[in-house]
C-alpha cells in the first residue's frame, strides 16, 4: 500500500472549482480506499513565504495537504492525472502497512 501526499493553496482552482474538492471527487469516482484534505496554520513552499492566514486581517491563502492511501496499483492509476491537475510541487509516496 502507498500514502500520498501533496501541497497546495486553498485559493487554487482547476476547471473552475476548488482544486482540492476536484481531487477528492475525483479519488473517491476512482473509488480510492481513502483520503483526507488538512488544512495548515502556518506553511511555506518553495518561495519561502510564510501563510498564515489565522491573522487578522491577513489576506494568505490557507495551505492545504491532501493525503490517500490505496493499494499500490490504484495509486499508480490516478497519479498522471493528479500530476496534470497539480502542475507543479511535490508529491510524497510512501509506503505503508495495514494492519
Amino acid at each position: 500500500m502507498l500514502e500520498v501526499k501533496f501541497f497546495l493553496d486553498e485559493s487554487d482552482q482547476y476547471e473552475d472549482k476548488p482544486k482540492h474538492e476536484y481531487i477528492m471527487r475525483y479519488l473517491m469516482h476512482h473509488s480510492i480506499m481513502g483520503a483526507s484534505v488538512f488544512e495548515a496554520k502556518i506553511g511555506y513552499g518553495h518561495k519561502h513565504h510564510l501563510h498564515h492566514p489565522q491573522n487578522l486581517g491577513n489576506v494568505d491563502e490557507n495551505p492545504i495537504m491532501i493525503m490517500f492511501i490505496d493499494e499500490e496499483e490504484k495509486v499508480e492509476l490516478v497519479l498522471p492525472h493528479l500530476k496534470e491537475v497539480l502542475n507543479q510541487g511535490l508529491i510524497v509516496k510512501t509506503k505503508v502497512e495495514r494492519i
